[in-house]
């Protein structure tokens, strides 16, 4: 396809209308045009948002009848279409609705290169439907006249966000130009990835393998009947760089595909799938982990049906931090297979560079230890700078994000605090973000936090009871005998220093609920140095 914002504006219902911003993204190509009708960003709009599939290169238009008066809710609009891939949005009824257009809206579009068009100002006759319908004539008339399709798919991908530039978007954006459904399946017919005309329809297991069994060959064609109606059926082998086979299938009901039209809707399907899914046929799970990690339920869910995994059993994730291994998908298979000598892995792959592992079922204490240690001689043999943080129990899977976000905040801290640690927990994670957090607040409360070192820092041994005890605190677990090897010495002088520790703070030092804040100084101090 060639029809761009650009060339939008030439139609004569487009042609009185101003281009506010976005300049940047006058070139991008447009596939559909639709209507935003309902623009608060409440549950709601989240509900409706979460189930529509977006495929990008949609042209919008809106008159932002919900939020008329509200330019933070337009301007959350506005970046919520870019990040799904819309190129632009038309405003109507600037004047009469919405009583202006704020240049925070037209700053907001030149930063994201979101095409915003205003149709001419204070005119209440204007109709959606003229534009609409000039749109999409334009569009067909644009499909008709260049009908190289398989370099069309690939210029449309690419223009998209990382994020969709998936399997699914492949599928989708081959269903909306054939009008048809597809299915993508692997060399044993199990569907990967499918996409339904209209959206609303349905296909089963069941149903695809009966299509499959009667067209039989590398490509083949049938004429046949779906639910009480004529239907015709394509299947194509779709052979990808890696020499895996696929099968592409195709049920139209609206009568036959144009041979010409299939052949280049397989082609771009072969040259796509290359390009974005090359291991999708070996189960390419990291757009369920983004899902995950992200808390998208709806996608998330959907994701998990296909691949036939349950979301909701995974309890754990385990992060492995990446701090500047180069090709880390090389090692996403190697550290799965070592993972499952020691639990069942649901689930396992890369989001962002950093390999997370989502295991299922019980595992005592010291599984997860052995796992642990395994994980960190794995990583020291292969010279691999990973980090390995472990966040069990986690109640629901949103809590994954918290997890996640917070390794990346704060896993430098907890290096820091804990320079002994060869791997780290959540917790040891969240004690590290809230000593920055003490630490952020300001030069007094940091000193605050740490004037309870004072006693110690006075005397003339002070410095090796502190050092004893952030060794026995800190790094040890409250082990006398780990704690002398340590600091190499005797663990009577441990214990004697320990001892005085006590004596001069006026608490137990082990007593966890007065050893707490002893923790949070030694911690500090670790952090910013001597108060």
């Amino acid at each position: 396809m060639s029809l761009t914002v650009s060339r939008l504006m030439e139609l004569p219902s487009l042609r009185r209308a101003k281009v506010l911003g976005g300049r940047g993204g006058l070139d991008r190509i447009v596939s559909s045009i639709s209507v935003l009708e309902y623009s608060s960003t409440t549950d709601t709009q989240k509900k409706l948002f979460e189930s529509i599939e977006f495929q990008g290169s949609e042209i919008v238009i809106t008159a932002f009848s919900n939020v008329a008066d509200d330019v933070e809710a337009q301007c959350a609009n506005i970046r919520s279409m870019s990040e799904v891939g819309e190129v632009g949005m038309i405003l109507y009824y600037v004047g009469i609705i919405m009583p202006s257009v704020d240049q925070r809206l037209v700053k907001l579009a030149d930063e994201l290169d979101f095409v915003l068009i205003c149709m001419p100002e204070n005119e209440p006759d204007l109709r959606y439907s003229e534009v609409i319908t000039e749109v999409m004539d334009a569009i067909i008339r644009d499909e008709l006249d260049n009908p190289a399709f398989a370099l069309d798919m690939l210029d449309r991908i690419a223009k998209l966000p990382h994020n969709q530039q998936t399997v699914k978007t492949i599928m989708r954006i081959a269903s909306d130009r054939l009008r048809a459904s597809v299915v993508i399946t692997d060399a044993e017919y199990g569907i990967l990835s499918e996409a339904t005309w209209p959206r609303t329809e349905t296909l089963g297991q069941e149903e695809v393998l009966s299509y499959i069994k009667d067209c039989s060959g590398g490509e083949s064609f049938k004429e046949t009947r779906r639910k009480g109606r004529p239907s015709w059926i394509y299947r194509a082998e779709i052979h990808t760089g890696d020499d895996s086979l696929m099968h592409l299938l195709a049920i139209s009901e609206g009568g036959r595909i144009d041979p010409m039209l299939w052949k280049q809707a397989v082609e771009g399907v072969r040259l796509s799938m290359g390009v974005w899914g090359k291991d999708h046929g070996k189960v390419n799970l990291s757009e369920l982990i983004r899902a995950i990690i992200q808390d998208e339920p709806i996608k998330m869910r959907r994701l998990g049906a296909l691949y036939r995994i349950d979301v909701e059993a995974m309890s754990d994730v385990w992060i492995m931090k990446n701090m500047g291994v180069n090709n880390p998908e090389i090692w996403v298979e190697p550290l799965k297979k070592l993972s499952s000598h020691f639990v069942s892995v649901e689930l396992c792959g890369l989001y962002d560079d950093d390999i997370l592992i989502f295991p299922v079922g019980e595992r005592t204490l010291r599984d997860m230890n052995d796992w642990a240690e395994a994980l960190v001689e794995f990583f020291h043999e292969k010279n691999l700078n990973f980090r390995v943080t472990r966040c069990p129990m986690l109640q629901k899977t949103s809590a994954a994000k918290y997890a996640y976000e917070m390794n990346s905040a704060y896993l430098t801290d907890a290096m820091t605090i804990f320079p002994r640690r060869d791997y780290f927990t959540l917790s040891e994670i969240e004690f590290a973000g809230e000593c920055r957090r003490i630490a952020d607040a300001g030069k007094e409360s940091a000193a605050e936090c740490m004037s309870m070192l004072q006693p110690l820092i006075e005397r003339r041994d002070g410095e090796e009871i502190i050092h004893t005890l952030q060794a026995y605190i800190l790094d040890e677990n409250s082990s006398t005998t780990r704690t002398a090897e340590a600091i190499f010495v005797h663990k009577n002088t441990v214990k004697y220093r320990l001892q005085k520790a006590g004596d001069l703070l006026g608490f137990h030092i082990g007593d966890i609920l007065q050893s707490r804040n002893l923790a949070y100084a030694l911690a500090m101090q670790r952090m910013l140095g001597p108060a």
